[in-house]
């Protein structure tokens, strides 16, 4: 019998909270939000056959059956999170979601499989399915004299969150999760983070251990309106993993082995008067493991460069410039070179924000292509010119993004196809104009919780999306249309 969604949660609660801890009082938070989205033209090609979406090397996107060159979906965003205050020294936190991404996808509930073969009496009489119920936050704040202790499953933010973001926003869908021990500790104006956390838990054994720790250094001064920070990260694996695997050779996924990579990521943030900037540059080093089945062990060195610029001009207006510079891949078999900003992290209405390859039937929300919501910023090199008009009641957002390639495929080289992560030897020679996009987003703020928004997004498509690494075969570019209203609600 399928449980309810009210159920489940509670199950949840029971399993992480002490059945004696029910006499404190809980403080509840949270966030829903729904979404309906509709882009025309999601395939960015005027094709409207399937030509080279089975090509390793092309960048179309297989055609959904029926035809159809347009995509609408209704999505939710959940997010609850309870806060037990158990003493003066200890506090108990959670976040409960459901499903993938924070949430899921309206239609979802409804209720097709009958008893028995015939379907048809069930027709009109829809009824609400499970859903799972994921843990995102489950831990123990500690205070003490001289620091502060998160033990648990947590989030981390740092920087802009271009790699570790911790999802906090509403209309978030990913979350950088811990499970392990954070310390924070502050010393005047300095911010010291050492952490340990557990990656994975494939066996009981060292031989399967994946484990992340590092340290993250911030300096904050509010008076003089600087921050300055570092965090030093590792992340390994002994060889015997099977949680981090590679499909870059293969279509099935293969462990890859002992894996070792470090990350040293930079931030600063300064203010004059009006005006900001906030830069932030992650680097990452080491050992990916044999990521290409059979080959050696695969070196990684890669970085990205990324600002934001604002300029207050009074209490309505505010103009800013951001960009930024994200390495890409060449096709090299022995190192990689590829960098994937964090989900959360986007800068445009359609470019980047959505994995297309998971729209329609033959790559769904738990398809083999994984969520439309699994899309990161790579490869590129970006250009953000925007703007925000702010009343009592009203934000309106319009920005022009410009973007090219860093990484193409050319011909008799190998190269490799960020989208579908696969290395190629190329037929024919790629272009590195990724598109030209004009947005534009409203937000009308009913009151302190609700907010309701429309957006407009024009992405006049840039030629690397036509390619098809098939010299009898042309492709054209089509622009693509996104309109979107949603309505969420915090508290």
């Amino acid at each position: 019998m399928t449980m309810s969604l009210n159920r489940l949660m509670a199950i949840a609660l029971l399993a992480v909270v002490p059945a004696t801890s029910f006499a404190l009082p809980i403080d509840w938070h949270g966030a829903f939000g729904v979404d309906s989205t509709l882009i025309s033209g999601y395939r960015r090609v005027k094709a409207t056959t399937d030509q080279t979406s089975t090509n390793d090397g092309s960048q179309e996107v297989g055609l959904d059956n029926g035809g159809k060159g347009s995509a609408n979906w209704l999505s939710y965003v959940f997010k609850l999170a309870p806060t037990m205050i158990i003493n003066d020294a200890a506090t108990f936190k959670a976040e409960l979601t459901t499903d993938y991404a924070s949430g899921g996808m309206l239609g979802d509930s409804s209720q097709t499989d009958a008893n028995g073969t015939n379907n048809i009496p069930v027709y009109y009489h829809n009824q609400a399915k499970g859903s799972t119920v994921n843990i995102k936050k489950a831990y123990l704040e500690l205070y003490s004299d001289t620091a502060t202790y998160m033990i648990g499953r947590h989030t981390y933010q740092w920087g802009l969150g271009a790699i570790y973001n911790d999802g906090s926003n509403t209309w978030d869908r990913h979350a950088s999760s811990r499970d392990g021990i954070t310390m924070k500790l502050k010393v005047g104006n300095f911010h010291v983070h050492p952490f340990w956390s557990k990656v994975a838990n494939t066996g009981l054994t060292t031989a399967t251990d994946v484990k992340e720790y590092g340290v993250g250094l911030l300096y904050d001064n509010a008076e003089r309106d600087i921050a300055f920070g570092i965090m030093y990260g590792v992340k390994s694996s002994n060889g015997s993993n099977t949680t981090i695997t590679s499909t870059i050779q293969t279509p099935t996924a293969q462990p890859v082995g002992a894996t070792d990579v470090k990350i040293t990521d930079i931030f600063l943030k300064k203010t004059w008067d009006k005006f900001d900037i906030a830069v932030e540059v992650p680097l990452m080093s080491g050992d990916l493991g044999r990521t290409i089945t059979g080959g050696p062990v695969v070196s990684y060195s890669t970085k990205a460069i990324l600002a934001q610029t604002n300029y207050r001009a009074n209490d309505s207006w505010t103009l800013g410039l951001d960009g930024g510079h994200v390495n890409g891949h060449d096709g090299s078999a022995s190192k990689f070179g590829a960098l994937y900003l964090n989900p959360n992290y986007q800068v445009a209405n359609l470019l980047y924000r959505y994995n297309i390859g998971a729209i329609g039937t033959k790559g769904n929300n738990n398809g083999v292509n994984g969520s439309v919501y699994d899309s990161y910023i790579t490869n590129s090199m970006y250009l953000k010119l925007r703007s925000s008009y702010s009343t009592e009641k009203w934000v309106f957002d319009t920005a022009i993004i410009y973007a090219k390639a860093l990484e193409v495929a050319e011909a008799g080289k190998s190269a490799y196809n960020h989208t579908k992560n696969k290395i190629f030897t190329a037929a024919t020679t790629q272009a590195d104009d990724l598109g030209t996009e004009i947005d534009m987003n409203a937000t009308y703020k009913w009151n302190n919780e609700i907010s309701i928004g429309a957006g407009l997004g024009y992405l006049i498509t840039g030629d690397y999306f036509s390619y098809t690494n098939d010299a009898n075969v042309k492709n054209e570019a089509k622009s693509s249309l996104l309109l979107q209203v949603n309505t969420s609600v915090t508290f």
